[in-house]
């Protein structure tokens, strides 16, 4: 799976230019995080990264594209927080994560690092 990181205008409607050329390519948004304030930025996780690809170069954006890796954890209290804490202490820095499903006492993240 690949992580689209998209930096836009913020402005009204930057983000729903994005999301309509995704799904005009007929691509699905799997997951999704935008923030915006001063400048905008959002990660996308979509079902075709190749079409997601064309459809964000026709509009001319302005995107990064990075390999989602994936790990089951315990789904506990400081599960995540000791994940993270390895990697932390393994020098590798974050770059975005995700609880992609909880099911019974497993939890899946996706994540992305430098």
């Amino acid at each position: 799976m690949k992580e689209f990181r998209l930096t836009m205008d913020d402005a009204p409607g930057s983000l729903a230019t994005h999301c309509e050329a995704i799904a005009a390519a007929g691509v699905n948004i799997l997951a999704i995080v935008a923030i915006g304030d001063g400048s905008a930025s959002a990660a996308v996780l979509t079902d075709n990264p190749s079409a997601t690809i064309s459809a964000l170069d026709a509009i001319g954006a302005n995107y990064t594209v990075s390999k989602l890796k994936s790990a089951k954890l315990d789904h506990k209290p400081g599960a995540l927080a000791g994940f993270t804490r390895g990697l932390g202490n393994s020098g590798v820095n974050l770059r975005s994560l995700y609880v992609m499903s909880v099911s019974g006492d497993t939890a899946t993240i996706g994540y992305t690092t430098d």
